[in-house]
């Protein structure tokens, strides 16, 4: 117990960040088994009535309608509506819109647009009923961001300990990295218009910005792990180079991870469906977040500091691997929700 208490004090972000993650994953299992979630489809001047254990709430849909630009391409879908809770005494009526991105809420129901009808008279929304496990996963969302952001501030990690051997040759990497960045932000990531109605929401730059700064420094990651194999002699220096840019490199992939769910939850009614981009970034994380754990691997089990170094750097290469199927053969494979990313 005095352990414990004492590595608490002497390194209180990194537990912060594991009780984050912890907290994390008890919201996902409050959602999945106390939440309720489905679709339902209404047609103009018709109610709908969802009953359920939670509620018996009827939907009018009023109007909808597909707003264009000059160009005649949807930016946006509206559907206004009246909500009727018959579970209430007296009966509760209220009016609302639906946009993209913009839910329609009440008490603890998320009603958001899915889908419309090709005759524009009748649309398709995606509802949601989760009174705790939003509100548990935010919360390890803001632990999560708290700790990640006390992480470097804090003075006894092994972070620091390698920050203060190699700042001048990082000084250089990041500048390699952020030249390598602006051209990918600008060539390839930037979406070109017009866009999809569900993309137009500042939460894209931010989410994409977050998560290409991460590839970035995975590549970086990759290139120094090939070099470290093929320069023996500077193999070790290679390998603490590569462990700085392991944990903004991990950090940003989380970061965008749930900027993603937060946008998720905005634009699908959901945080987390495990749709294959999901999946295979929440796999990468996992892939990488294996690297971060290398050197208490090495010191649990006695690892030699040349098959140490190798482990990193073949990691590295291997781990990066992963990356390239999540950005693109996802994309191109599997397709999903993210089938434009």
């Amino acid at each position: 117990m005095r352990w414990l208490l004492s590595s608490m004090l002497s390194k209180p972000a990194i537990w912060l960040l594991h009780i984050a993650l912890t907290t994390i994953l008890v919201g996902a299992c409050v959602t999945h088994f106390f939440g309720e979630q489905g679709e339902i489809h209404l047609r103009a001047d018709q109610a709908q009535t969802l009953a359920n254990d939670y509620s018996n709430i009827s939907l009018f849909l009023w109007d909808f309608q597909v707003v264009n630009d000059a160009d005649n391409n949807p930016v946006d879908f509206i559907s206004e509506l009246r909500l009727l809770d018959r579970s209430k005494q007296p009966l509760v009526v209220e009016e609302g819109i639906i946009r993209m991105n913009k839910p329609l809420k009440y008490h603890n129901w998320r009603f958001c647009q899915s889908d419309y009808d090709s005759d524009q008279q009748g649309v398709v929304l995606a509802y949601n009923y989760d009174p705790w496990g939003i509100g548990i996963t935010y919360t390890g969302y803001a632990l999560l961001l708290i700790a990640m952001i006390a992480f470097f501030f804090q003075r006894r990690t092994y972070f620091r300990a390698m920050l203060r051997q190699q700042h001048k040759w990082l000084m250089v990497c990041l500048g390699v990295v952020a030249i390598i960045l602006a051209f990918v932000m600008t060539k390839v990531v930037t979406p070109k218009p017009p866009l999809q109605p569900v993309l137009q929401t500042p939460l894209l730059g931010i989410h994409v910005s977050v998560i290409m700064l991460a590839y970035t420094l995975f590549a970086g990651m990759m290139v120094i792990g090939i070099l470290g194999l093929c320069m023996p002699k500077r193999r070790e220096q290679l390998m603490h180079l590569s462990q700085i840019l392991l944990y903004p490199a991990e950090f940003c992939l989380m970061a965008g991870i749930f900027i993603g769910a937060i946008w998720a939850n905005m634009s699908w009614g959901r945080y987390w469906g495990w749709d294959p981009k999901e999946t295979w970034a929440l796999i990468t994380m996992l892939v990488y977040a294996l690297l971060l754990h290398l050197p208490w691997l090495k010191r649990k089990f006695q690892i030699s500091n040349i098959k140490f170094q190798l482990y990193h750097h073949v990691g590295s290469i291997i781990a990066f691997f992963f990356v390239l199927f999540t950005y693109f053969g996802v994309s191109y494979l599997l397709g999903g929700l993210h089938s434009y990313a």
